[in-house]
């Protein structure tokens, strides 16, 4: 048991020195290092995966949505970018009440992605026709180049690059996705 005890403890140094060795030189990436060790944040949980909800969980998640309806896409699109569909519901939740607040009510962003070159955009998020593409959008993102194809799987590596502390608290988002994810698995 020792034995397991240290692995653990060892895995857990290791993932908070990749937290906070990059910070010491960003004073807002160090509070956030400081704030999981205050906490005692140590999962590492990767997005990576095939669905972990059905497409009928996600409706009854998003029953007050104007996304409502969007249970298959969501589902869909896990299976199709292999990104688990909890997550994708998790971060639309947490950037805009599943599209219920803020821009996204008029972007159908359910990530308030950041426009960028090539998209049509309000304000400063992209803009799309529908939740679908929105959510089509937001999978490409994740899964492609600047996320999981990068190597970057896990919520503590996502987050702080997708939602940097200059405009978040990327410690108070991991947990908030987190905390939904594992209640929806649930089934609360």
């Amino acid at each position: 048991m020792r034995a397991l005890e240290a692995l653990f403890l060892g895995i857990v140094l290791v993932c908070l020195a990749a937290i906070a060795l990059p910070a010491i030189s960003n004073p807002g990436k160090l509070a956030t290092a400081m704030k999981y060790l205050q906490t005692g944040h140590t999962s590492s949980t990767s997005v990576v995966g095939g669905p972990s909800l059905s497409a009928q969980r996600i409706d009854a998640i998003l029953s007050k949505s104007p996304a409502y309806g969007t249970g298959q896409t969501f589902y869909s699109d896990s299976i199709r970018y292999n990104i688990d569909d909890a997550y994708a519901v998790g971060f639309f939740k947490h950037e805009s009440s599943l599209g219920l607040y803020g821009a996204a009510s008029v972007t159908h962003s359910i990530g308030n992605i950041v426009c960028t070159v090539g998209y049509s955009c309000i304000g400063r998020f992209r803009y799309y026709a529908s939740w679908q593409a929105g959510i089509h959008d937001w999978y490409q993102l994740i899964s492609g180049p600047a996320y999981v194809g990068s190597g970057l799987k896990t919520l503590e590596q996502i987050i702080p690059k997708y939602a940097p502390s200059s405009e978040n608290s990327p410690a108070d988002y991991i947990a908030a996705v987190e905390r939904d994810v594992t209640s929806w698995r649930q089934g609360a």
